[in-house]
């Protein structure tokens, strides 16, 4: 591959607009909450123990206010609002979108000419082997990353799912969740953080460019717990695209990754 026509600075703005995208999706949340009323809480107050704990508590406090004749405690939410739930999901969405419009326009190219510097033309189904056996290696990963932390007690190395488990409560919002995470957000964030950052930076040279997307890429999911694993991710997806200078090779991998989760998060539900 060979590097863009952008460069340093049309990622930095890129950047930059994204992180104000971002901003503007939170914030498009708090307002359509506040709009139709549903409760902020996009997750469960934790696991059944948690659940037990609350609801215990607040049983605890209604007893003590009903013997001093104090107004009754309101009960508390163990439970994630579906409302709120489907209101990130569209949001995040949103952001997907923008990341798209944000690369496509910073670049500075036509559509047809931004899909072909990337290489979105056509893409062979038999190369379809290589990111699924990245996939598993990239999950094995995963799992001994977990065994080696859990082992030393650093709970806030475990990566937690960037899905809310209550997604798997309703089908509607399951339906919504999958839109998100396996189809806008695989593409949506290889157009940005590959397509757009990586080969931008790609005259300082590979491992660099490499490097510095794969950090992004592990910001943007806001998870202490996933920043080393996603940073391996992060460079493997880069060598994907690199490598054959198709974007569809790394989009391919983010798709079935992040199916993987999806179904796994299904069944432990």
């Amino acid at each position: 591959m060979r590097p863009q026509a952008w460069a340093g600075r049309e990622v930095l703005l890129g950047l930059a607009l994204a992180a104000l995208s971002f901003v503007f999706s939170a914030g498009l949340l708090v307002a359509l909450v506040a709009i139709t009323g549903a409760d902020y809480q996009v997750n469960d107050v934790g696991d059944w123990f948690v659940k037990a704990g609350t609801v215990a508590k607040y049983a605890d406090e209604r007893l003590a206010a009903a013997a001093s004749g104090q107004p009754l405690p309101k009960p508390p939410r163990i439970l994630a609002d579906q409302v709120a739930v489907r209101l990130a999901m569209t949001t995040t969405l949103a952001y997907e979108v923008l990341l798209v419009v944000i690369a496509l326009a910073v670049s500075r190219q036509t559509p047809r000419a931004f899909v072909r510097a990337l290489g979105l033309g056509g893409y062979r189904a038999r190369w379809l082997w290589r990111p699924a056996v990245f996939v598993v290696a990239a999950y094995l990963m995963v799992g001994v990353y977990v065994l080696v932390v859990e082992a030393l007690g650093i709970d806030a190395l475990v990566p937690a799912s960037t899905v809310p488990a209550a997604v798997t409560r309703d089908g509607a919002t399951m339906a919504l969740a999958a839109v998100v995470a396996a189809v806008a957000a695989p593409f949506a964030e290889e157009t940005f953080f590959r397509g757009f950052v990586f080969t931008g930076l790609l005259r300082w040279g590979f491992w660099p460019a490499a490097a510095v997307s794969a950090a992004l890429f592990t910001l943007a999911h806001l998870d202490v717990g996933s920043m080393i694993p996603f940073f391996v991710i992060g460079l493997a997806l880069a060598w994907l695209y690199w490598s054959r200078a198709s974007l569809w090779e790394s989009v391919a991998f983010h798709a079935m990754f992040n199916t993987v989760s999806l179904v796994l998060l299904y069944a432990g539900r």
